[in-house]
């Protein structure tokens, strides 16, 4: 009887315990901007709101709005609009932020001299507001001092559903949904086509060079573009990943359109031959041609995409047919973290697609280098330092080699941090603060990094 007693106390005991362990309160979620300075360079700036993590309600945000030496709908607009200078947004449920656009009205002339002061006054529940409830913007450019910034990636479908865009001078980040494009033109003076390296991207040049000619037979006498984790002789079927516009799939554009072949392309959820598109491009001036359709289509879509020196690449989408707004302009960028194409770690390299990877703004001039905590520290490291710090000017020269995601231990490498020049010359030090990995308290999708500047251009 005794025994019997003593296993109802033990199981009693192991479903209290698991009870308890389902009512443990998760910590507050906090609301808050991603910065508390920030400046607009050209006509328009985003400011995010961030949540600590995804909400399963809709949450309403008031802002209020105090502008200095400017009006409300004279000298600027809010996107949505305000009223009486109260701005309203709402965190859709399921996810862990939003942003809006402060725009500057056309036809205006400021002096650089005017302000806009958000802050945060309501939030709906169960959500709180948290530090960064003040955000101070200037309707000039900003060299930043350093700050915090969040890189929320994440939405309800995914952890890293966006690439997130990071000017550091401006304490600004752009959003831009992975998924949205296919190919990327180069503005520059070469004429070259990249394929997205965040969507699982793959590509084979084919013997045609007539697009009209291309047929899903066509599909059978090419490597399968149809590969997850790459693989011997899948190096050839993407991008490589460090930038160079040499090693890309796509043959520099040829002035002479005979000499121009027609390549197909695969990318995630169109990896079955049947889904794969046939693309041809030629040069049309100084801009580009695009000619694609679906490999088995006879109609043939036609795209002109011309060059604007403003961007590093103009985007397409071949699902929707359209080019889209992808990369801030190319001044207005340092890093990305997202979803890419890198290196599987073997010999020879292969191509392999995961998460958290920090992309550089190689195309635009910026340079970054990896400094050990064991050779100067983060705090330490001034403006002495720059010159004997080895620069990189490729595009994964960050890439995955701050953060362990396999192994032991997990979580960020607090043994380095970085030091980036971004295209405009300003030098900053920078460190990752959380990714939601180990103990580090934060959010997978949602890296937090810290810079300072160690000198000004």
């Amino acid at each position: 009887m005794n025994r019997l007693f003593s296993r109802f106390l033990i199981v009693g005991g192991i479903i209290l315990l698991g009870a308890c362990k389902e009512e443990v309160a998760l910590p507050d979620n906090l609301a808050g901007f991603t910065t508390t300075q920030q400046g607009i360079e050209g006509d328009e700036a985003t400011i995010q709101l961030s949540l600590t993590r995804a909400t399963d309600v809709v949450i309403p945000i008031s802002i209020q709005l105090t502008p200095s030496l400017v009006t409300y709908d004279k000298e600027f607009v809010t996107e949505p609009a305000a009223v009486n200078n109260v701005l309203t947004v709402t965190v859709p449920a399921g996810q862990s932020g939003v942003s809006f656009k402060i725009k500057k009205k056309a036809n205006v002339f400021l002096n650089g001299d005017e302000t806009l002061t958000l802050k945060m006054t309501s939030v709906g529940t169960p959500v709180l507001t948290g530090l960064n409830t003040e955000l101070k913007l200037s309707f000039a450019a900003i060299t930043s001092t350093g700050s915090t910034l969040t890189l929320a990636g994440k939405t309800d479908e995914s952890n890293y559903a966006n690439t997130v865009y990071a000017d550091l001078s401006a304490n600004a980040t752009t959003l831009a949904n992975r998924k949205s494009w296919n190919l990327g033109f180069y503005q520059g003076g070469q004429f070259k086509v990249i394929l997205n390296p965040g969507y699982q991207s793959s590509a084979t040049a084919t013997n045609k060079t007539d697009i009209t000619a291309v047929t899903l037979a066509d599909a059978d006498l090419v490597p399968d573009l149809n590969f997850a984790f790459g693989g011997d002789g899948t190096l050839a079927l993407t991008d490589y990943w460090d930038g160079d516009l040499t090693k890309t799939v796509f043959a520099e554009v040829s002035a002479t359109e005979s000499a121009n072949k027609v390549y197909l392309v695969s990318f995630e959820g169109n990896k079955t031959k049947d889904k794969w598109y046939k693309v041809k491009v030629n040069r049309n001036g100084e801009g580009y041609k695009v000619q694609f359709a679906r490999i088995g289509e006879t109609t043939i879509k036609t795209v002109d995409i011309p060059k604007n020196s403003d961007f590093n690449f103009t985007f397409l989408s071949l699902e929707t047919g359209n080019t889209v707004s992808v990369e801030p302009r190319k001044v207005n960028w340092d890093i990305a973290w997202g979803y890419s194409t890198s290196n599987a770690g073997t010999v020879p390299p292969t191509p392999y697609w995961f998460q958290d990877f920090v992309l550089l703004n190689y195309a635009a001039g910026a340079e970054a280098a990896e400094v050990l905590e064991s050779t100067v520290s983060y705090d330490a490291y001034a403006e002495a330092n720059i010159a004997t710090t080895a620069f990189n000017k490729t595009r994964d020269a960050i890439g995955s080699k701050w953060r362990v995601t396999s192994g032991t231990p997990l979580g960020i490498r607090r043994d380095r941090f970085y030091v980036i020049k971004d295209p405009l010359g300003n030098i900053y030090k920078l460190k990752f603060v959380s990714m939601g990995l180990a103990a580090d308290g934060g959010e997978r999708g949602r890296p937090v990094i810290e810079y300072k500047l160690v000198k000004k251009k």
